[in-house]
């Protein structure tokens, strides 16, 4: 009998599964003690060392402080084949200033360090937070001598880095899934994770600088993002002592099992009861991939939504009110924006819960349903009007079924989701829904209170950057060095590039079947920022502004929003504001901070404040727009924008097509009004958020096309769209607006500028329930 053949892959997987059970290690790893940190606040709070608190500590006072909620480092599965050169304490130290490391720029080697970037100014928090599934298996395994880490590389690293269409959708691609699955049990994950809350022992200062024990659960169902940072409020005596996998062993081959958020919550909620102090809150990202499935809606005949499935099925069960409670638990938080797009609103997908206009959410879109035909939503026209030098990013996305897609005409877990215009079709097929974004969902949840008796949806703000390159923080637009290692460090690979995908020559499109222009990372953005007021910055007091909800986000500037809600509010409520103080806090006024609750009962109409502060080193601000979502008088939810209650009076430009520059004139440094709600009804829920704009500036992309490489579209090739390969624009192709066909493309020049931007969490109102 001749023995079978094992594919080399197959022997790695194999022996990479041996090692986990052997629970091998990386020799040059530190060693990892449980719950012996050096940092001189390894408990929950911490203070300078005298007892007395920091010196920014005084009585009725909160400070603002910044930080990153989402990192991954060389400890996480993908980012190990994209940007292996920064660990967890790399990526804390380079938020602290120090320098983080890149790969050489244009190289396909992640494994050594060939640039350094700074952050400029260091940040108050960081939490890595690196992907459970198979956590610190790479790094302990292939990173253990050059051999194995070569043969890794050639075995599975090239094939992550190679499936560029799965990596451009956020998917896990099949290779990925199995790999995860057959060593979903490994116990390196124990090794990495207590070697990930020993490094954070170790670069905690108090006062200066907290780090938070994390960890990211990546469910992902057929396309389906459902993704969660896991946080918690101790040190290592009182975290787990592994993570939980969003995956199981026979995940692959049976995806009823795993990738269920209701497995989380079970195991939190149980793990922690077992753990004197164990205090945990999870924040879902990147909602706007989720096709519909982060938010699921209400069923209009019972009231609630979906809630957990019958395991090993695809059987769901109406949501029921424990469980509701359960997610409102843990679900404090929601990532606003980051990387790959933000979760506010988006063009199109109005949906029917906003009530009037809307002029602001053309921001950062990763994915559009704007497809360029006459039955687009109405909407699109308004901001796509067929001029590249003035239309938004969004306007131009051009790779079908990956930001340029479909609205789901029907939504459902499981990869259930399909596209309006495609409803039989057998498999998922990338859509988005109105329930992709936050300032919806939370008014559906307001709604399904009205049956379950609380919201399973309510969550606060805050924002990050969901770096996989260990760069904490790195959320500016000039001179943006990508998130992504060595897949998005070159410009082709920033801005998009013709691609074969069935093999063949780009540079020849009758040599290459089904040419199309692969966008790839230029729908992608530098990320956000979290902000908290808190009295001091230690662990316990930045992870319970995070719990509280006195929070907000920003899409990277250092913009500073605080909101204060009541039925009465002192008239000198804007100078407490910007003093860092709050009535409400000091018992001045009854009312609510941001992530509270207005008091009941009601008095009259609810008054919001809301000031706001530009980043120092940034642009001025340009407006205050107030957010309201609530249920009316049908029951159903509704959202609706009352933009500019505060502004500036100076004309509002554009900054230069020339150098980027930005009119700075006599623009306001601070903007602070209080707005009564003039539609209130004390009958029926709602939420009031603030978002804060500044003036308009380059995105990130315009300042390499416009400025840096000064591209000239005007010189691309008619035969084939794309630069000669010896001409200097030569990769910019994703600079310009292409139109024509092989013979007679046209490239026009594109100009996409943005209104950087802050979210303050909400003030809800929730009337007693009968």
């Amino acid at each position: 009998m001749t023995p079978m053949k094992r594919s080399p892959t197959f022997l790695l997987i194999a022996s990479l599964a041996l090692c986990g059970v052997a629970a091998c290690s990386r020799s040059s790893a530190p060693a990892a003690t449980v719950g012996s940190g050096t940092g001189t606040g390894a408990g929950t709070g911490g203070t300078g060392g005298n007892g007395s608190g920091c010196a920014d500590l005084r009585a009725g006072h909160k400070n603002a402080y910044f930080g990153d909620l989402h990192t991954h480092t060389s400890y996480s599965l993908d980012a190990y084949f994209f940007n292996a050169v920064n660990d967890p304490r790399a990526a804390h130290e380079f938020a602290k200033g120090q320098p983080g490391g890149l790969p050489g720029l244009g190289s396909d080697d992640p494994y050594t360090k060939q640039r350094e970037v700074t952050i400029g100014r260091p940040l108050d928090f960081n939490a890595v937070t690196d992907h459970a599934e198979f956590l610190g298996g790479f790094i302990n395994t292939c990173g253990r001598t050059a051999a194995t880490q070569q043969v890794c590389d050639k075995e599975i690293g090239q094939g992550i880095r190679g499936d560029i269409v799965n990596i451009a959708t956020g998917n896990t691609s099949f290779q990925q899934q199995m790999l995860q699955s057959l060593i979903a049990d490994a116990p390196t994950s124990i090794s990495a994770w207590a070697t990930t809350k020993q490094i954070n022992e170790d670069e905690y200062q108090p006062c200066v600088f907290t780090t938070l024990n994390a960890y990211e659960y990546s469910s992902n169902e057929q396309g389906q993002m459902f993704h969660r940072n896991v946080i918690f409020r101790g040190d290592a005596l009182h975290t787990p002592l592994n993570v939980f996998s969003a995956v199981r062993p026979d995940t692959a081959i049976n995806p009823q099992n795993g990738n269920d958020d209701w497995d989380l919550f079970d195991n939190l909620h149980l793990t922690c009861q077992s753990i004197p102090g164990c205090d945990v809150l999870t924040i879902p990202h990147n909602a706007n991939l989720s096709d519909g499935r982060m938010w699921l809606p209400m069923n209009p005949n019972t009231g609630v939504p979906l809630g957990r499935k019958i395991d090993s099925t695809d059987i769901y069960m109406p949501m029921t009110e424990s469980d509701a409670q359960l997610r409102r638990s843990l679900d404090m938080a929601v990532e606003m924006t980051q990387h790959k797009g933000q979760s506010e609103c988006a063009v199109g997908l109005e949906g029917p819960y906003l009530q009037g206009e809307e002029t602001a959410c053309n921001f950062e879109m990763n994915k559009s349903v704007c497809r360029g035909l006459p039955d687009d939503p109405p909407t699109c026209a308004q901001f796509c009007k067929g001029d590249p030098a003035t239309d938004p990013n969004f306007c131009t996305h051009r790779t079908k079924g990956v930001n340029l897609v479909d609205i789901c005409g029907s939504t459902a877990p499981d990869g259930g989701s399909r596209p309006l215009h495609h409803p039989d079709a057998t498999s998922t097929e990338n859509c988005t829904a109105p329930l992709d974004y936050y300032r919806n969902a939370m008014a559906e949840g307001m709604a399904i209170r009205q049956t379950l008796g609380i919201n399973p949806y309510k969550a606060n703000i805050i924002a990050a950057t969901d770096t996989h390159n260990g760069i904490s923080g790195n959320a500016g637009e000039r001179h943006f060095v990508g998130h992504g290692g060595v897949l998005d460090d070159e410009p082709r690979e920033q801005l998009g590039f013709w691609n074969c995908p069935s093999g063949g020559d780009p540079t020849d499109p009758a040599n290459c079947p089904g040419r199309v222009f692969q966008d790839f990372a230029r729908n992608l953005n530098p990320g956000g920022l979290a902000g908290v007021w808190a009295p001091q910055n230690t662990r316990g007091d930045i992870w319970d502004a995070i719990h509280r909800g006195e929070t907000w986000g920003t899409s990277g500037p250092r913009i500073k929003v605080r909101t204060v809600g009541g039925w009465q509010l002192p008239n000198d409520i804007c100078d407490q504001l910007a003093a860092g103080k709050n009535p409400v806090d000091t018992g001045e006024v009854p009312g609510a901070i941001m992530g509270g609750n207005l008091p009941l009962p009601a008095s009259g109409a609810p008054k919001i404040a809301v000031w706001a502060q530009q980043d120092p080193e940034n642009y001025p601000l340009q407006s205050i727009d107030i957010v309201k979502g609530y249920v009316d008088a049908n029951g159903k939810p509704r959202v609706k924008v009352f933009q500019n209650v505060a502004h500036t009076t100076d004309t509002v430009a554009r900054p230069s097509m020339q150098d980027c520059s930005v009119k700075v004139g006599h623009h306001p440094e601070q903007l602070c009004t209080t707005w009564t709600d003039p539609e209130f009804d004390a009958g029926h829920d709602a939420y009031y958020y603030a978002r804060v704009r500044e003036l308009p500036s380059c995105r990130w992309s315009a300042w390499m096309c416009n400025v840096d490489q000064k591209v000239d579209c005007s010189q691309l090739n008619p035969a084939n769209g794309m630069f000669p390969k010896n001409s200097k624009f030569s990769g910019y192709e994703g600079c310009c607006a292409i139109s024509g066909a092989p013979g007679s493309f046209v490239g026009k020049n594109t100009f996409y500028t943005i209104e950087e931007r802050a979210w303050a969490s909400p003030i809800w109102y929730e009337h007693p329930l009968k």
